[in-house]
């Protein structure tokens, strides 16, 4: 047998109450009474045992406490697990995404369901134990132990990965781990539907506990932050999912926990959204937006942004070699193709591929020349990559070219001969390529879309951000000029290290944290995926078949409420029928 609600057990204190009472009541001295009227009730009390006297005398007293403590016993919801059907294997699938953190009662669902695990796990004891973790990446973190001490461990051990689910992989997994033979998978999520379940197995029954109700909802639906002429602006947007008005005060700090810019106050009504601006900022590398509320779910109610950290637009001339293009778009960048009568209204933040050698010089940085004015030098070269950080990535290999354009007497050589050089930089970045793609072998090279991709990068590095990503998410980031990155939070505390040509794995919280290498320093922005903005609810329900037995539950608790309060109305009706016939206890 088992408990719902221990807790109750507090309700023991009305026992007491009555107990003291009996304790304290007023005593009667027993006197001789010569009187013929108390002879047949004396020889009736001196003919019974002295124990049958004692609960005849206080019945009303022992009533009145069988009735208290059956109280209090069904406050504590007692349950009697029944496991006849059950299988030897329970397998508990965990929900780990931040929607597990709305609250009911001011308790997050993740705690109520850890509880509830706790609960199952000790009603199959003697059972295998297999959890399974939910999460971005489903994850198996106890296969198969008999250990229930060990199972209840890897319960309480479970905390949010923030990361949206992926249920049915999650599901999958557990029906591989299940191996062919009779499981029970104990689901705990907030919300599922029979189609997230994977194909019928026989012997393998799905039991789904979801969030029954939905709690008010404001969130920070979109966050960035902008470059204006005015400096830089935050923008974000607030949406109200519930069904009543919320107020909603809303305040920044940058990347050092400082405030930042005026706090704001607004009304969003039911299902509506606000959009706000905050103008007038000081250079900041980072930002945190907190919106408080008081609603249900405060998960999505803080936001990140990183100053830049995406990658430029490119802007390539349209009449340049159909290859170099190509290599543009092989590099993953936003490419868009321009005429040259539209130079003037190319944005600055941008990066610029031209042939018009007037363009370059007009631009200061972020723009890349490929050729050049006037009659190239028809001297055939073979050229090999320096050990530039452009060419970082690129294989060490000779590049032919036919003839060079000639070079720019104030630009460092980064490619080929001081004399006749084919790759230089000018001091504020803008890089000339001294060769059309036409006259050189290189475009058909691997080296080629990767240089583009490298100068790319290294326009984009200068905005010091690293970008936003996804909790947990890894991918790769600018290399940096000093060897690998050190993860630390914003606030200096280290986290982990990747190496140089490596990916970067995000931390599965979100905030703001800083890739370090050396001298070198970029902010990153952990934000939540948009599914985990929306809270949802669901029904729970049982799914699958036992195999010859037919379809059946996992091991459920059945409470015996009706028995116990017909129990209780009956030591009442006792206690009635004692007080008519004998008065109170004495």
């Amino acid at each position: 047998m088992g408990f719902g609600s221990i807790g109750m057990i507090w309700t023991l204190v009305f026992p007491a109450i009555v107990l003291l009472y009996y304790f304290f009541r007023k005593k009667y001295v027993e006197r001789t009474v010569p009187s013929v009227l108390f002879w047949e009730e004396s020889r009736k009390h001196t003919e019974s045992s002295p124990f049958v006297s004692h609960l005849s005398r206080n019945a009303l007293f022992y009533l009145q406490m069988a009735a208290l403590l059956l109280f209090v016993l069904l406050l504590m919801k007692p349950g009697i697990t029944s496991s006849g059907d059950s299988s030897g294997h329970l397998i508990v699938v965990a929900d780990t995404s931040a929607t597990m953190l709305a609250e009911k009662d001011g308790e997050p669902l993740i705690e109520r369901h850890k509880a509830r695990m706790e609960l199952l796990i000790r009603d199959h004891e003697g059972a295998r134990f297999t959890v399974i973790r939910a999460g971005g990446t489903p994850e198996v973190l106890l296969q198969a132990s008999e250990k229930m001490d060990e199972a209840l461990r890897t319960v309480r051990s479970l905390g949010p990965t923030y990361a949206h689910q992926d249920l049915p992989a999650a599901l999958s997994l557990a029906g591989t781990a299940a191996g062919g033979e009779q499981a029970d998978v104990h689901v705990f999520t907030d919300s599922a539907v029979p189609e997230d379940l994977p194909a019928a197995v026989p012997g393998v029954v799905y039991s789904v506990h979801a969030a029954s109700d939905l709690p008010d909802n404001v969130s920070v639906g979109q966050f960035g932050i902008a470059q204006g002429k005015d400096g830089q602006s935050a923008i974000a947007v607030v949406t109200n999912g519930s069904q009543a008005d919320y107020e909603v005060a809303l305040s920044l700090e940058d990347e050092q926990g400082n405030p930042a810019g005026e706090s704001r106050v607004l009304t969003v009504g039911s299902g509506e959204s606000e959009r706000v601006v905050f103008d007038g900022l000081p250079p900041v590398l980072g930002l945190k937006l907190t919106a408080e509320s008081g609603d249900g779910y405060p998960a999505d109610n803080i936001a990140h942004a990183v100053s830049g950290g995406g990658k430029l637009p490119v802007f390539v001339e349209a009449g340049l070699h159909e290859l170099l293009h190509k290599a543009l778009q092989a590099t993953g960048a936003d490419v868009t193709a321009y005429g040259r009568e539209e130079t003037e209204q190319l944005p600055e933040e941008a990066i610029v591929v031209t042939g018009s050698e007037e363009t370059f010089l007009a631009r200061r940085g972020r723009t890349v020349l490929f050729g050049g004015e006037g009659n190239p030098e028809e001297n055939p070269v073979f050229i090999t990559a320096s050990d530039d950080p452009l060419f970082a990535f690129a294989p060490g290999e000779e590049i032919y070219a036919a003839g060079l354009y000639p070079p720019f007497p104030d630009m460092e050589t980064i490619a080929g001969p001081e004399s006749n050089p084919l790759v230089q930089r000018a001091a504020d970045g803008r890089i000339a390529v001294l060769a059309d793609p036409s006259m050189t072998d290189w475009p058909l090279r691997p080296s080629f879309p990767l240089f583009l991709w490298s100068v790319i990068d290294s326009y984009s590095r200068e905005q010091a951000g690293a970008g936003t990503f996804l909790p947990g998410e890894s991918r790769p980031v600018t290399p940096s000029l000093e060897g690998g990155w050190q993860l630390f939070t914003a606030g200096g505390e280290y986290m982990a290290e990747f190496a140089a040509a490596g990916a970067v794995t995000a931390p599965d919280q979100p905030g703001l944290y800083v890739l370090r290498s050396g001298t070198e320093e970029r902010y990153l922005a952990v934000v939540l995926p948009d599914e985990e903005r929306t809270v949802q609810a669901g029904p729970s329900f049982t799914a699958g078949e036992r195999g010859e037995g037919g379809k059946s539950g996992p091991a459920e608790k059945r409470q015996p409420v009706r028995l116990f309060i017909l129990l209780i109305l009956l030591l009442i009706l006792a206690e009635w029928e004692v007080q008519r016939r004998h008065g109170l206890s004495y």
